[in-house]
């Protein structure tokens, strides 16, 4: 085990409730092997028994007297050592305590606030008449989670936690939103009423027929009864209808929008809003079965006292300029004017040719942005003064120009001129190491293959050629303005090159350390096609956060997943083990992190084979860990004031926000992470944040939970897309932007992964 400088941190509220329950349950309890059975079992006994099924084994607690026999042995179990069976029993009877609602959900119990419909509000606040948004509502909507948490070892016990989130509905007769010219091409459907057993979702929008709407992508019938039919409520849907709806006014929606859910996101009115439902779970015991009962008590408090150390916060991460860890800094940007890049002595691209695509009609800006991003803006640009050539340590760059003619060209063709450029141009010089591509703000969100970034991007990979794009909208800014884009622009180009900014400091106690981040991506991106295609993605890192190689596994369908895995896997440590020249008897260290593996695919029982295959010379340690934000946890810190959205101002930002680098115990093997806080939050509005859930897979040979949730925030530190930390470690946030860029590429005629794994192996192209 590592021992860990431990800073004093004081309490912690949570978002949860103490459950008083029975310390002795008596069960019936017969062996059940399949698991695909219980369903049945379930229904046939609803009435009288509650049924559980853990680890091969059927659980009956009896509800009521009489009803159908079950069989099975008399078991009594204590609470204390099995909390998982009132914990299941809880999730179903909390229900009664919330029947006056609607349930959206059972498990975990859904429901809406009632007489809370915030689009009226925000309205009335933007001067828009409510008449005109009928049929649009957002409602808060709450889930009641009961959960096992152990804030110290040996002391698990059942809470109920509550989370808030909003709920949108779009109830509108879709021909009056197509009479005012809203674009529902291509947008999810779903029934207006479903029947119990009947599917939802319908499909996606094609035209309107008289009474009957068509659907372009559909589970079964290509048409459907228009009054049946209706959109299906989301966010982006929201935001998509009320643009056609209110056109310019859709902006001052939308910042009062923002501002009515504060009343339910900001720290303290959501601390709030969770004691009400405190209190209403505390008025009356909660049945579970014959003649128990759980009572609701006092809010979970994460504490340090004499028992257990729950709670501490973990040094401040320093970002670490060469190799001996002596130049540090406390800020990302300020380590690169006073050190150089990381690799500053080693980088191979001393003169970089830079490819720079643009629209003719912008030349003149285009230059100019080039000049300072090459030798900086001085003392009217103070975050970017000094230019690329001396922050980075290179000795020039050269710009080779390729203007896009785009004079009468329409939306559609634009991604067509723009390849035709670059074919162009590269049939006549085709040795570039990078591309910066300048798209008029209107085309940047073209959507699919009318996209020229997208296109642009898919032609440039194809030749090993990464590509950097950038907005007229941020060459308009100000010079103040620019120069803090520059920054971050300077930063991921630099990384695209194959340069390391930045690294952070290491555990030197051990011979090699990786961590390597897993991710998949669902190809086809469709909700009706069954036969999904799956790639998995794997970045690996070296322990101190240096980018060493990225992998993109080929297609494959589910039931091939574990295989491909394997194979990939076995390819990659392969490489890293002889890249690093690991030697007989090394004490190597390998971490994974995964966000969501695959359900019914044990990945860490996959990647611990391969990696001991690998290794079978070396003394390894292995760890699986999964980091997620999908977890019902928040952490609240009542001290906690917050920071002046301005310097002297009043409006505070981060109020209760927990610092960063807090780390709390919710479970034996889990962790809760803050890596936001007030001083990374950019606006008062902006809700309180989830911190990160860490869990250690129990076959894990390395389990120190401490030490690997400090290898997280580290990482969150390592993104090279801009110089402030992300809100996921980039192990997991570079395979979902790959996941992501792959899910768009694969539609591209003639596009193929393969450069990903030849030309751009080393390269952070994604960024």
């Amino acid at each position: 085990m590592i021992a860990h400088p431990i800073s004093a941190a004081g309490p912690l509220v949570t978002n949860g409730f103490e459950v008083v329950l029975p310390e002795i349950v008596e069960v019936l309890v017969r062996d059940f092997p399949d698991g695909a059975e219980v369903k049945a079992e379930r229904e046939r006994v609803s009435d009288h028994w509650f049924v559980h099924w853990f680890k091969g084994m059927l659980y009956y607690l009896r509800l009521k007297g009489g009803g159908v026999n079950v069989s099975g042995r008399t078991a009594t179990l204590r609470t204390r050592e099995h909390p998982w069976l009132l914990r299941s029993c809880l999730e179903d009877s909390v229900a009664e305590v919330f029947h006056k609602y609607e349930p959206l959900r059972r498990r975990p119990f859904t429901f809406l606030a009632q007489k809370q419909d915030l689009v009226v509000t925000a309205a009335k606040d933007a001067g828009i008449d409510p008449a005109l948004l009928d049929g649009f509502r957002v409602r808060p909507r709450y889930r009641i989670h009961p959960k096992i948490y152990e804030l110290a070892d040996g002391c698990a016990r059942v809470g109920i936690f509550v989370t808030i989130n909003m709920h949108y509905d779009i109830d509108t007769d879709l021909t009056r939103l197509q009479d005012a010219k809203v674009d529902l091409a291509g947008l999810h459907l779903v029934r207006r009423q479903s029947e119990p057993g009947q599917r939802r979702h319908l499909g996606q929008f094609e035209r309107i027929d008289g009474d009957t709407v068509w659907l372009c992508e559909a589970h079964d019938d290509s048409h459907v009864a228009l009054k049946d039919a209706k959109i299906e409520g989301s966010k982006e849907n929201f935001a998509r209808c009320l643009q056609g709806l209110l056109g310019q006014r859709a902006r001052s929606f939308n910042a009062a929008m923002e501002q009515a859910q504060t009343g339910y996101r900001l720290g303290p009115d959501f601390d709030t809003k969770v004691e009400e439902v405190g209190k209403f779970l505390a008025r009356n015991p909660i049945p579970l079965g014959l003649e128990m009962h759980a009572q609701v008590g006092r809010r979970i408090t994460i504490a340090n006292d004499g028992s257990a150390n729950s709670i501490y916060r973990a040094p401040p991460v320093d970002y670490v300029y060469d190799r001996t860890g002596s130049n540090s800094a406390r800020f990302a940007w300020r380590g690169l004017l006073d050190y150089g890049p990381y690799d500053r002595d080693s980088f191979p691209t001393r003169s970089p040719r830079l490819l720079v695509v643009f629209p003719k009609g912008v030349e003149g800006k285009v230059n100019s942005f080039l000049a300072g991003l090459r030798d900086g803006m001085g003392r009217t640009g103070p975050g970017f003064e000094q230019g690329f050539v001396r922050v980075f340590g290179i000795r020039k760059i050269e710009f080779v120009n390729c203007p896009v003619d785009l004079g009468g060209i329409a939306d559609d063709q634009v991604e067509q001129a723009y390849r035709d450029a670059i074919t162009d141009t590269l049939q006549h010089d085709h040795r570039m190491d990078a591309a910066i591509v300048v798209l008029q703000d209107r085309h940047a969100f073209l959507p699919g293959l009318r996209n020229p970034y997208l296109r642009t991007k898919a032609l440039l990979m194809t030749v090993g050629i990464p590509a950097q794009e950038i907005r007229v909208d941020t060459l308009n800014k100000d010079r103040y303005g620019l120069s803090y884009a520059l920054q971050n622009f300077s930063v991921a180009l630099y990384a695209k090159l194959n340069g390391t900014p930045w690294t952070v400091n290491q555990d030197r106690q051990i011979g090699d350390e990786l961590v390597v981040g897993m991710g998949f991506a669902e190809l086809s991106g469709s909700r009706i096609e069954d036969r999904q295609r799956h790639v998995g993605i794997t970045t690996v890192f070296s322990g101190d956060g240096t980018y060493v190689l990225g992998n993109v596994s080929r297609e494959c369908a589910y039931a091939e997943y574990p295989e491909v895995v394997r194979t990939s896997m076995l390819s990659i440590l392969r490489d890293v083990k002889q890249r690093n020249n690991w030697q007989p008897g090394d004490r190597i260290r390998v971490v994974f992190h995964a966000h969501r593996p695959l359900k019914r695919v044990d990945i860490a029982r996959i990647v611990f084979q391969c990696t001991r295959e690998v290794g079978s010379e070396q003394d390894v340690q292995l760890a699986f860990v999964t980091v997620t934000h999908d977890h019902p946890f928040t952490l609240l810190d009542r001290n906690a004031l917050g920071v002046p959205v301005k310097k002297q101002g009043r409006e505070m930002k981060g109020v209760y926000a927990p610092d960063r680098g807090t780390i709390a115990q919710i479970g034996r093997s889990s962790r809760l992470l803050a890596v936001n806080s007030g001083n990374l939050i950019k606006r008062a509005n902006a809700p309180l944040p989830k911190p990160l859930l860490i869990r250690v897979d129990p076959a894990s040979t390395f389990r120190d939970v401490d030490y690997l949730s400090e290898q997280v925030l580290k990482f969150t530190s390592l993104s090279w897309r801009s110089t402030l930390p992300v809100h996921t470690p980039v192990t997991i946030f570079y395979s979902e932007r790959i996941a992501e860029l792959l899910g768009r590429l694969r539609d591209v005629p003639q596009w193929s992964t393969t450069p990903l794994d030849v030309k751009l192996r080393y390269s952070r192209w994604f960024l």
